[in-house]
């Protein structure tokens, strides 16, 4: 029988890995749509597992049957099995990124503490700047524009991130976030190609998130 639970304390971990898991759960998804390949089942159900063993492990309710402990390096193997199924079957990197940052911010936090959001907020970054980097390579005039707003946006990010500069009337908030985060997610991350393109705005509007819940 399962039960409901309340009382499990919301941490930024925790949230990336829910997040993490509805991915899966869409990833798993899309490998049935290849059901044309009898081995695209075996992975749809493969992932379909992995997202109910998460589930089961963030206690969001009581399932009696199966009982999975929430250990940052479970929650990295699943990652690790997520980048092996995409590497070798096709699908998006997504899930895992999530699974394995939630996993790495798990294992930092327990040592050290330190604000999960500018974690979070400096991987996005990093993809963003990536992308950034794919479309000056893309030879199309729009690409390169956007690229270039993207990548001052992101380097002023980065600025006042780690209070390099004061530029007075800008200061490390959530508007600011959640401003370069749109801009990267509408007009970067769209448009870049290549392996692990269109994650980067992503990434910053779940710092984004992460910072009005104060995690």
């Amino acid at each position: 029988m399962a039960e409901v639970k309340t009382e499990s304390k919301i941490t930024a971990p925790k949230l990336l890995v829910f997040i993490g898991m509805l991915f899966t759960l869409a990833l798993g998804i899309t490998y049935f749509y290849g059901a044309g390949d009898p081995l695209n089942i075996l992975w749809g159900i493969i992932c379909l597992v992995i997202a109910f063993l998460i589930f089961v492990s963030l206690e969001l309710i009581s399932f009696r049957p199966v009982k999975i402990l929430y250990q940052w390096w479970i929650i990295l193997i699943f990652g690790i099995v997520l980048v092996l199924l995409v590497y070798f079957f096709g699908g998006g990197y997504f899930p895992a990124i999530l699974l394995l940052l939630a996993a790495l911010i798990e294992l930092i936090m327990a040592k050290k503490p330190y604000k999960a959001s500018k974690m979070v907020l400096l991987v996005g970054i990093g993809f963003s700047i990536y992308e950034c980097f794919m479309l000056f390579l893309s030879g199309n005039t729009l690409a390169i524009i956007n690229g270039v707003f993207g990548l001052i946006l992101l380097i002023i990010l980065v600025l006042i991130l780690f209070d390099l500069v004061d530029f007075k009337v800008l200061n490390y908030s959530w508007w600011l976030v959640l401003i370069v985060g749109f801009v990267i997610f509408t007009w970067v991350s769209p448009l870049a190609g290549g392996i692990l393109t269109g994650y980067g705005g992503t990434l910053i509007l779940i710092a984004f998130v992460l910072m009005v819940l104060a995690l």
